[in-house]
């Protein structure tokens, strides 16, 4: 008997090693449980762990046996876009305080199809709940548009949690747990959010159907279904039409969303063409948008006849490019003159980016958070908002253009002044053109096609003063035509007109900055302006020109000859006394020098020296 009880009591140690060695081996595996505290209000998607079950065969006791190889999800919800099969889930807790613990375990994602849930304790599973959007809502443990689940956890105990999601429509799982009282809380301000959107939706909804009934107009009521289908779409997608509207409806809350999103697409389209006037503005947009409006009702009939995955997958880019093309068409009428489309096209703009947001998220580019989730339910709020203003401006529109018809057939003698009014502004802007033509000729040479004495000194005043106000040098260049009274001599007048104009060409055409100015002071004589150009700037620029007017070849009659230039040079930064003359007068001080010295040379007034030659004559 003493023998008996010796291998009793050890086979039990040898048990509990046993089961001490596999929940070890488990929790390497699956790394180490969420510990309850006293602030449990969040996300548990860095604790979860996932298998893909690809042949949809694998039952709860086949995952607790096996050692199967979990893997950790690194983002902070998992999203895997579309998937055919089978996705298991594992989540771990334990409560280390010294009381039992109860929490609510929320997975807030309400269009998954299938989705059963086994909690489990030392490796025996000690409920189970078999839930989903395709099951009946009864089936839930907990009231609630997501899939919540009650625990218990007593002192010192782990639970394990696991989900088996099967569904048609993207995979997501953000899970979070909450304490009972937090999560009721949550769950009643969500109710009051969705009341307020719901109410907003069909308050605009009633007031525009109103409008309709008295207008008979049948763009209201595109947008009176516009409008509703917006809500009708959240309900779909949120869990709250099947928990308040359609509980019973299985079949219903499948094709419910497929049916709403449809009716986005079709009326939309509808309301765009009838609203815009587009095929007044564009019969190829027009067409564009009613081609859209035939794939939405096309998919709304569909809706009810293929699967899920198919009809999301087709509706999801039709939904994105519809209201892309709204945008482009409101956008293309408001360009060509439609007043009421720029209310459109803010609406349907911002309509446009909560729809990509919605579809990114869809497709597990973007994580479930609030204002990735109600991207589109905030953005239908606006867009109903400014539509309706829209509408109402083209109300206001309309009546005005009554009022205008009216007073013009009673009043002929206004519309008479008005279109005399019109014939003289005509009148005054072809007099305007006239004077600018006028402006242009007095400001430029006849010959040379440069700019006048006259151009050159309004010029001169202006950059004065800006050169004053930064204190930054302002340069001028005086220039001469050696012996030009020869040219015309030997050759000439013609050619002492040719001699003129190809040196003014040339000229002109070696100024590289837009503030610099050649013009002609009379004669041969020419003065270049040079703002933000100091001396030594200004004395390579008159060298330059120097140079290449010396290379220009002149033709008059069967003769060719070249010419060269004398240059004065001056610079000075202005002050707060008037020196515009004083400058060019030491530039024709400058020029005075050059000429004495040789001609073909370029000189630079110096104060010191009253002139400084900067190069001689090299013939």
């Amino acid at each position: 008997m003493p023998g008996y009880l010796w291998m009793r009591c050890n086979m039990r140690f040898v048990r509990a090693f046993y089961i001490l060695a596999i929940m070890l081996a488990c929790s390497f595996a699956c790394g180490a449980p969420y510990e309850l505290g006293t602030d449990d209000n969040k996300n548990l998607n860095h604790q979860l762990y996932f298998i893909e079950d690809f042949s949809e065969q694998l039952e709860i006791g086949q995952i607790l046996e096996d050692q199967t190889e979990w893997q950790h999800n690194e983002d902070g919800e998992f999203a895997h876009g579309y998937s055919d099969s089978a996705w298991w889930f594992k989540l771990s807790i334990i409560n280390t305080s010294a009381e039992p613990q109860q929490r609510m375990l929320e997975l807030g994602y309400a269009i998954l199809d299938f989705v059963d849930i086994y909690v489990v304790t030392d490796g025996e599973v000690v409920t189970t709940y078999n839930t989903g959007d395709l099951r009946p809502y009864k089936s839930r443990p907990v009231d609630s548009a997501n899939f919540v689940v009650p625990l218990k956890i007593d002192s010192q105990q782990q639970l394990d949690v696991y989900y088996r999601i099967k569904t048609g429509s993207s995979l997501q799982v953000p899970i979070k747990i909450w304490h009972q009282d937090s999560f009721y809380e949550h769950e009643s301000t969500t109710n009051i959010i969705h009341g307020l959107y719901y109410g907003a939706m069909v308050i605009i909804a009633a007031y525009n159907f109103l409008i309709f009934l008295l207008l008979r107009d049948r763009s209201y009521l595109y947008y009176v279904c516009f409008v509703l289908s917006s809500p009708f779409f959240f309900l779909s997608i949120s869990g709250q039409g099947f928990r308040y509207l359609w509980t019973d409806q299985l079949y219903w809350n499948s094709v419910s969303l497929l049916f709403s999103l449809s009716c986005l697409i079709l009326f939309g389209a509808l309301f765009t063409r009838r609203f815009i006037g587009l095929h007044k503005v564009s019969i190829a947009l027009d067409r564009l948008i009613m081609a859209f409006a035939v794939l939405g009702g096309t998919m709304l009939f569909l809706s009810f006849f293929i699967p899920y995955k198919s009809a999301i997958l087709i509706l999801i880019p039709i939904s994105a490019l519809a209201c892309v093309s709204d945008l482009v068409a409101g956008s293309v009428a408001w360009y060509r003159g439609v007043q009421s489309a720029r209310f459109y096209v803010i609406a349907w703009g911002c309509f446009l980016v909560a729809t990509i947001v919605m579809a990114s998220q869809k497709i597990g580019l973007l994580p479930k958070v609030f204002v990735v989730e109600y991207a589109v339910q905030l953005g239908s709020v606006l867009e109903a908002v400014l539509l309706s203003f829209a509408l109402v401006e083209r109300i206001n529109t309309e009546r005005r253009l009554r009022f205008e018809a009216q007073t013009e057939t009673i009043d002929t003698t206004r519309r008479l002044n008005v279109e005399l009014e019109k014939r003289v502004e005509e009148r005054t802007f072809e007099l305007e053109q006239l004077n600018r033509r006028l402006e242009v000729l007095s400001n430029t040479d006849q010959l040379t096609q440069l700019f006048n004495r006259r151009y050159f000194e309004q010029v001169f005043a202006a950059e004065w003063e800006r050169c004053r106000r930064y204190r930054h040098s302002l340069s001028v260049l005086l220039i001469d035509i050696d012996h030009f009274k020869k040219v015309n001599d030997e050759y000439g007048h013609p050619a002492g007109d040719a001699c003129l104009v190809e040196v003014s060409k040339k000229m002109n055409n070696m100024m590289r900055c837009p503030t610099d100015i050649v013009a002609r002071f009379g004669g041969e004589e020419f003065c270049v302006l040079l703002p933000e150009t100091d001396v030594d700037g200004a004395s390579v620029v008159a060298e330059r020109l120097r140079s290449e007017v010396s290379k220009v070849n002149i033709r008059a009659e069967n003769t060719d000859f070249q010419v060269t230039i004398s240059v004065g040079v001056s610079c000075l930064i202005p002050g707060d006394s008037d020196r515009k003359e004083e400058m060019l007068s030491n530039a024709d001080k400058a020029l005075y020098l050059s000429k004495s010295k040789g001609r073909n040379r370029v000189t630079a007034y110096n104060p010191d020296s009253s002139v400084t030659p900067i190069k001689r004559n090299r013939d």
